[in-house]
């Protein structure tokens, strides 16, 4: 306890008075030596030792609060440098963003509504807010590389990409993905984000966008059950050009998992797992979703596509 004190009174002695104490030591040494030198005989009186002593006392003093001042300059020269770094920085990824395709005000928007985020939230509110921004990050990070991979089902890609498409949407659903794991029940297309899914489509269908989309069935009987023959009505009328694959009218392996290509640029796929059985329940599980940005990639499912196109039928075929 008595050292903590201590250390409390050093800490707390003023700079400015330890500057004088300093001072009037370095003076007194002086005052000292110039005793000495007059008691050896060289004939330095009194007032002289007092005068060079307060004279030295006075440069301890100056130097000491120039030594300070330089100190302190270089501590704004360093703020300044790191400053003028930092405006630097800022400059180059301003510049960096107006060369992006990115609309540089939804950035500025994105970093002002960040600073809305406090240290006086929650600290969980303060972690969900930085694991979202590092998600968009490296969502934005991966689109520039090429591909993106999200373990697991993620619907706001596939929505996001319906909602700003342009040209065209080619689909082909599979059963095991869209469709549900058993008998046809409507699986993905009775869900919120399916029928989100499906306005959005009637939407950019009146828009002008082409949007084809093949179901995949591993038998014909799938096709004559009531809640397909719904399903496939509900996508006509939403402006879909619908048609039709069994497994029987295939001349080789399938050889793609479900897959989306959006204007012919990108192809949102979704793999699937084996069907599981919870009591029962049966379900499946999402391995993960894929954004495939590499062009030749994207042109071997616009390719497959149109072989898929071909060999399916109509509805009222």
């Amino acid at each position: 306890m008595a050292d903590r004190k201590s250390e409390f009174d050093v800490d707390s002695i003023n700079p400015s008075f330890v500057k004088i104490l300093i001072s009037f030591v370095f003076g007194g040494i002086v005052w000292g030596v110039s005793e000495l030198f007059q008691g050896g005989g060289l004939g330095v009186n009194d007032m002289w030792s007092i005068l060079i002593s307060l004279f030295a006392a006075s440069a301890a003093f100056v130097a000491q609060h120039l030594i300070a001042v330089e100190k302190q300059n270089d501590a704004v020269r360093q703020e300044l440098r790191d400053g003028l770094s930092r405006i630097d920085e800022a400059t180059e990824l301003f510049g960096l963003v107006e060369a992006s395709a990115v609309q540089i005000d939804l950035v500025t928007q994105l970093v002002r509504n960040a600073t809305g985020v406090d240290k006086e939230m929650p600290p969980l509110i303060q972690k969900f807010a930085q694991s979202e921004i590092e998600r968009i990050s490296t969502l934005l990070r991966e689109l520039g590389e090429g591909d993106v991979t999200y373990e697991g089902e993620d619907r706001d890609w596939l929505l996001g990409l319906a909602r700003n498409v342009e040209l065209s949407i080619d689909a082909l659903s599979l059963a095991v993905v869209d469709q549900g794991p058993g008998e046809f029940d409507g699986g993905f297309w009775i869900t919120d984000a399916g029928q989100r899914y499906l306005e959005i489509q009637r939407e950019r269908a009146k828009a002008g966008v082409t949007i084809r989309r093949i179901f995949y069935v591993d038998t014909p009987e799938r096709v004559q059950s009531e809640t397909f023959q719904q399903i496939s009505r509900m996508h006509v009328a939403a402006g879909v050009d619908v048609r039709v694959l069994t497994a029987s009218q295939l001349t080789s392996a399938l050889g793609v998992d479900d897959f989306i290509v959006f204007d012919g640029v990108v192809s949102y796929e979704i793999m699937a797992s084996n069907t599981l059985s919870v009591g029962e329940l049966v379900t499946h599980t999402f391995v993960r979703t894929l954004l495939i940005l590499e062009r030749p990639r994207v042109r071997q499912r616009i390719e497959r596509f149109r072989e898929l196109w071909e060999l399916a039928t109509t509805l009222d075929q």
